[in-house]
């Protein structure tokens, strides 16, 4: 296990395995669950916009479960396909911006600037490495991984400290941003 999947190894694979198998033999498709995962990632986010904390955290792991079941599903039915991966990828970065804009939303006065340097290091960090990857260099380096950021998160929500974890996502976010241009120019 890799620091930089804590929950997708503790948490997230301990229910989506078993709920993928659940699955396998019925017509729901990956894709139908990636659509439900985006969906609550968005009711997640408008919970934690609204002051809901404990919904909007429980709600946010239930999203990012269903987010690894479709892939889960997706491998052991044999129904992997790009274009889900495309899709999975894409709506995992709409849900990324909609729970940072929850965040500023807390607070837009105090937290705009932090909160959007948040959301570019957030997509720089997936930016990166899919313009490394479109030229032919491997780009999986950096800490700040989905599942960590998601981690930050929750556990910013939850203790409150919402400027500083939009002050923290954003530097992280930029530092591995960098740290995916340097590994990858290296290689070129």
């Amino acid at each position: 296990m890799e620091f930089r999947y804590p929950l997708t190894h503790y948490v997230y694979r301990r229910f989506s395995v078993p709920l993928a198998r659940l699955m396998m033999h019925t017509p729901i498709s990956p894709n139908a669950i990636t659509l439900v995962s985006t969906l609550l990632g968005f009711c997640a986010a408008y919970l934690i916009a609204t002051r809901s904390t404990y919904a909007g955290v429980a709600l946010l792991l239930i999203s990012q479960v269903l987010d690894c079941a479709d892939g889960d599903l997706a491998r052991l039915s044999g129904r992997v396909t790009r274009a889900g991966a495309y899709l999975d990828r894409v709506l995992d970065r709409f849900v990324d911006a909609a729970l940072i804009i929850a965040l500023i939303a807390l607070n837009p006065v105090e937290y705009w600037l932090a909160g959007t340097l948040a959301i570019t290091g957030t997509f720089l960090v997936s930016v990166s490495r899919i313009m490394a990857e479109a030229v032919g260099a491997e780009c999986k380096v950096g800490i700040a991984t989905r599942d960590f950021r998601i981690l930050a998160i929750v556990l910013g929500v939850l203790s409150g400290e919402v400027y500083l974890l939009l002050v923290f996502l954003a530097v992280l976010g930029f530092i591995t941003a960098f740290h995916r241009m340097l590994h990858s120019l290296r290689q070129m």
